[in-house]
């Protein structure tokens, strides 16, 4: 059932694609695809790798302090299938989380609320990262001297602004406890009522024991501070690495555009994934095209291939490797998370 999903929820992803290119001309976006630089292309294909490398990364390092939690092919492995469902799934970016920590779970000694609470800090600080990442490009941008909209500037640093407010306020809401008995209350109403539902039984304590366990790992995650320092400086270069292969693409297609464009549009971008499709397609692509519409003042054609290319060279590579992964995971077999 899960493949019909990604099957229905990728085709429907493919045609809003195909709705961008024809109202923009396919005719013209094909032919700048066509004509686009191979070695211009090659680098957006190494960088857009580096991008899944350091996803990885972060999310290694963050297990760190967690015991008997995958390491080695076991860990990339399972990484990459649980990547592989972010990437394919409708919903995916939410969906993705669980189903990651799920699988680097069942392939270690490890507890799902450990992995859980690993995936989801990692999902933060990428977050963060971007806005980070984007007010750095909106900064330079700015002093660069670009006659760029005023609207979209303001927009930017309101959205930058706007997420690390939320970002910081999830952290200290985590760090000083104040989740914790918000949660706890809303878990024993759910046990409450799921108890006098007729034919369930053995509800009692089972949310309240997982919250429980989800907090701990959240502690100790916490405490190792270096951890979270290499993690989050991690995360920082990757939104770094993101940008480049938009900024290459660029290139392919003769558009000779400073770093900060791809430092801003990049990042920004990726808020069009909130469309329930895989990967944010179509969403993401729209995004990208106007807001290189806005800041370069490409036209429709040749923001539309950049966007393409970008996307190429990101979202559908990551998609093919972490495929091969989970194919590979599915072979191979897996041991069944302890519950």
């Amino acid at each position: 059932m899960r493949w019909r999903r990604a099957a229905a929820g990728l085709t429907l992803a493919i045609a809003l694609v195909g709705l961008l290119v024809y109202g923009v001309g396919w005719e013209a976006v094909l032919e700048h695809v066509g004509r686009a630089d191979p070695l211009a292309l090659m680098g957006a294909a190494v960088t857009g790798l580096g991008i899944l490398l350091f996803r990885g990364l972060i999310v290694e390092r963050l297990l760190k302090p967690i015991q008997g939690s995958a390491r080695g092919s076991t860990f990339a492995t399972a990484f990459l299938a649980g990547y592989f469902a972010r990437s394919a799934l409708p919903w995916g970016r939410s969906t993705g989380t669980p189903i990651t920590a799920y699988l680097l779970a069942a392939n270690s000694d490890s507890e799902f609320e450990d992995n859980l609470a690993v995936v989801a800090t990692a999902e933060l600080f990428g977050f963060a990262a971007s806005l980070v990442i984007a007010l750095v490009g909106l900064t330079a941008y700015v002093i660069g001297g670009s006659n760029a909209p005023q609207g979209l500037l303001a927009s930017g640093a309101l959205v930058g602004t706007g997420g690390l407010l939320v970002a910081g306020t999830v952290v200290l809401t985590v760090d000083r406890g104040w989740a914790r008995p918000l949660l706890f209350d809303f878990a024993l109403t759910c046990e409450t009522a799921a108890g006098k539902l007729p034919r369930v039984n053995g509800i009692d304590g089972v949310l309240t024991r997982r919250l429980e366990r989800l907090f701990s790992a959240l502690e100790r995650i916490g405490a190792a501070r270096r951890t979270l320092v290499i993690a989050f400086g991690a995360a920082l270069a990757g939104w770094v690495i993101n940008a480049l292969p938009l900024y290459f693409s660029l290139l392919a297609l003769g558009v000779s555009a400073p770093l900060s464009i791809a430092l801003l549009c990049a990042p920004l971008a990726s808020f069009g994934g909130v469309l329930p499709l895989p990967g944010g397609t179509g969403g993401i692509e729209v995004v990208l095209a106007s807001l290189l519409v806005a800041t370069v003042g490409l036209t429709g054609d040749v923001a539309t291939a950049a966007a393409l290319l970008y996307r190429l060279t990101t979202y559908w590579l990551h998609l093919a490797i972490s495929g091969a992964g989970a194919v590979y995971l599915s072979v191979s077999g897996r041991r069944v998370v302890s519950v």
